[in-house]
């Protein structure tokens, strides 16, 4: 368990206009706007941004994340995604990074090293959010294809240690 914070704050209206200026160029789809009530809970590894009241960005390895807690609730809206088989949904729940053969679906596009969210094919719930590897023309093209390799490495799922945070 990632424990307590170490710092806690409110942003205020210019680091809000900052930070949705920031989300719009790296989470392209994550509904963030200057209006909505912002506070940063640091816990030194990781950021968690509380987007009224709720878990709603992680800023993770200096990537900026969705909050799985925050798409279970509210949905994946626009941001890009990929459905899964139950096998790959089962891997990935375990830790591993997603290959290509467990995708059904692409939804949205995403370049290599944009965020993309897992979803479970099966319940169409987001499962994990991960940093994509191929772009997503070279993932279609390998559904057809070879159907080989590492498509998005995981970067947050359930029971890692921003899931675990105390909020």
């Amino acid at each position: 368990m990632a424990g307590k914070p170490s710092r806690r704050h409110a942003l205020s209206k210019k680091d809000v206009k900052r930070l949705a200026a920031r989300v719009a160029e790296e989470v392209p789809g994550f509904p963030l706007t200057v209006k909505d009530k912002v506070e940063l809970v640091d816990y030194g590894e990781f950021t968690v941004y509380m987007v009224n009241g709720e878990p709603g960005l992680v800023e993770l390895r200096g990537r900026l994340l969705p909050h799985l807690r925050w798409l279970l609730k509210h949905g994946v809206g626009e941001l890009p995604s990929v459905r899964v088989d139950p096998g790959a949904t089962k891997a990935v729940g375990r830790g591993a990074d997603l290959m290509v053969p467990g995708i059904t679906k692409v939804e949205g596009d995403f370049e290599e090293g944009g965020i993309v969210v897992i979803v479970d094919d099966r319940y169409g719930a987001p499962i994990a959010v991960g940093v994509a590897l191929m772009a997503s023309e070279e993932v279609k093209a390998r559904l057809e294809g070879e159907r080989r390799g590492k498509a998005i490495k995981v970067l947050h799922r359930p029971g890692d240690k921003v899931w675990n945070a105390q909020q």
